[in-house]
This record gives C-alpha cells, structure tokens and sequence, in this order.
C-alpha cells in the first residue's frame, strides 16, 4: 500500500514542492529523496532481481528466491527495522565501553524550532555545542582535561510526526586522563547544566543573527520546559545490562 501510494503521487508532490510547500515546510535535498524513494518502489520488487538461497545441509537442500531490498532508512519500513536492529547490535559490542553511561534528551523550546527548517546545518551545529558543554563539565569535575566520548543523534519529529527537534545522546559517564586512566564523573545538578545548555543554544543564535536578542517570548518557556531530560536510563554497568544497551541504541 505505501509503494503504491508513493508510486502513484510522489512525483506530482515533488514537483511542485518548492511552489507550494517550501516556504512553510523548509527546503530540503529533493533529488536524494527522489532517489531513495525510487529504491523503495523496486524494493522486494522480483522483476528487478532476486538472489538465489540454498540450505548448505546436504539432507535438505532446499532453496528459495529472495527479492533485493532497497536498504533504505525511515522509509522504507522493513529495511529501516533491519537497519535499526543491526546499529543497536553494533553500539552495544562494539562502540559502548563496558562502563557507566547516561542516557540524555534534549528539547528546544517551539519558538526557536522553526529556523531549523530552513538551515539544516543547525543541527549539528547543536549536536556540537551539546557535546563541548559535557566536555567541559568533566574537565571542570576531574580539575584535569579528560577525553571523553558520546554517541548523539538528532531527530526533527516527535509523536505524530510534529516539527520537534530534539537530540537523543549516550553519554560516558566521565573520561580518560593522559594515562589512559578512566575517572568516573556522574552527572550532578542537571538544572544548571540545562541553564549552561539554554544560553549556550541562545548566544549560537544571537551569533548566526537568527535572532536579535534572548526573546523574552521564549524566556518563560525555556525555564519551564524539560529541555534536558535524563532521568530516564542510567546504566551503571552496560556489561550487566545488554538489553538496556540494546533499547538505547534501537532508539
């Protein structure tokens, strides 16, 4: 139903796109949709090829065909499930230490949301000033620089599909000095990190010249929204907890 859907009205929708939907939805990469798109109408599609599957058990012998997929993300439902599976098996054997972890979410308030419409490229100018800000805070704990690392992801929709921007991050508790000593630094006051993450997140836009000043509409707001919402996962020993690991990474 959703091939057909998108084989029957994708390309009207794409051509005219830019005249009627751009200026409120934002402007994005067509020619790539179009081109993932097309992969997903001939996914599992017969005609386009198939790969010939045969049980190496000389007792049995059987064999099938099995249509090329598109192996596409999001769109395609089953590729994207496949893909999806395969990075949070990925993230938990080999990218995760076996070491303590938070899970984090940060929001932004609806009054700032919009600009991300239209310069794509914020997202991971956020995505970079997230992970100078924990950076910092372990620096500061340790009183010595340490490395530390985190695994962050952007998404720019929320249930139903609503215009959200928000990130999702794993964040090793702590870093690695210059001896390769690894020292634990559980997160502390998260109300002020969130205060440093909102005003961090207010001078990049006064910098870009989005806005001109901390508008005071967006003010209360800010304060009052759970910007950064951590309270969720805490994983002391990912070791101890492979299926946690594995929840984090599918999401």
């Amino acid at each position: 139903m959703l091939q057909a859907i998108f084989k029957e009205h994708f390309q009207e929708f794409a051509d005219t796109y830019e005249q009627d939907y751009a200026s409120t939805y934002g402007h994005f990469r067509l020619e790539r949709i179009t081109e993932v798109v097309e992969n997903f109408i001939s996914c599992g599609d017969y005609a386009q090829g198939v790969a010939r599957i045969q049980c190496t058990n000389p007792e049995c012998r059987n064999e099938f065909f099995r249509p090329f997929s598109c192996k596409g993300f999001h769109l395609c439902p089953s590729c994207s499930q496949k893909r999806t599976l395969l990075f949070a098996e990925y993230a938990e054997n080999d990218l995760l230490l076996r070491l303590p972890h938070r899970f984090l979410t940060l929001s932004l308030p609806k009054c700032l949301r919009v600009f991300f419409r239209h310069d794509r490229k914020l997202f991971s100018e956020v995505s970079r000033l997230i992970f100078d800000m924990i950076q910092r805070y372990f620096n500061e704990a340790a009183k010595t620089p340490v490395q530390s690392a985190a695994l962050l992801c952007f998404q720019s929709f929320g249930d139903f599909l609503r215009w959200n921007p928000h990130w999702h991050a794993i964040v090793l508790e702590g870093g690695f000095d210059e001896n390769g000593n690894f020292i634990h630094i559980p997160f502390g006051n998260l109300q002020e990190m969130t205060e440093c993450f909102r005003r961090g997140v207010i001078k990049l836009f006064l910098e870009k010249k989005l806005i001109i000043r901390p508008p005071s509409r967006c003010a209360a707001p800010y304060r009052s929204t759970a910007v950064w919402r951590s309270a969720r996962y805490r994983m002391e020993s990912i070791s101890a907890r492979p299926v946690a690991t594995h929840a984090l990474g599918e999401h």
